[in-house]
C-alpha cells in the first residue's frame, strides 16, 4: 500500500510539472518590446576621429587646437586612471537630435603600470566636438 501511495505522489508531482510547463508555454509572452526608440547609426564624425587620433599619438598641441580647455579637463577625467594610451578603438556613432554621439574605447596603463580600459563618448555638432561624456 505504501508503494502505491508513493507512486501516486510521484505521478501527481510529474503531472503537475508537465501541466505547468504546458501552461507556461501558452501563457508566456516573451520579453517586452523595448520602449525606447533606437538611434540611427552614422559613420565616425571627422572631428571626433581627429581628437581620438591626437590622443592615440599623444599629440597635446593638436588636441589643444581641436578642443577647448574645459573639454580637455572633461577628457582627462574620462580617461582616468589611464596615463599612457596604448590603443584607441571606435565603437560606434549615432545621431541624436542633430548631435552626433561617437563612442570610443581606450586601453592603456596607469601610473602604477596596470593595464586599464576606459570608454568615453564625444558629442559632435556642426563638425566640432562640443562635449565629452
Amino acid at each position: 500500500m505504501n508503494e502505491a501511495r508513493a507512486a501516486a505522489t510521484l505521478s501527481l508531482f510529474a503531472v503537475g510539472i508537465l501541466a505547468g510547463v504546458v501552461v507556461h508555454a501558452f501563457v508566456d509572452k516573451g520579453p517586452a518590446d523595448n520602449p525606447y526608440p533606437t538611434l540611427p547609426k552614422v559613420d565616425e564624425p571627422r572631428a571626433a576621429h581627429d581628437v581620438v587620433a591626437a590622443i592615440a599619438a599623444d599629440d597635446a598641441q593638436a588636441l589643444s587646437r581641436l578642443i577647448d580647455s574645459t573639454m580637455l579637463n572633461d577628457l582627462d577625467m574620462a580617461l582616468q586612471p589611464i596615463t599612457d594610451v596604448r590603443s584607441t578603438k571606435f565603437v560606434g556613432a549615432v545621431d541624436s537630435e542633430g548631435r552626433l554621439l561617437s563612442a570610443y574605447v581606450v586601453t592603456g596603463k596607469t601610473t602604477e603600470g596596470i593595464d586599464f580600459v576606459v570608454g568615453f563618448v564625444l558629442r559632435v555638432a556642426n563638425d566640432q566636438v562640443v562635449g565629452v561624456n
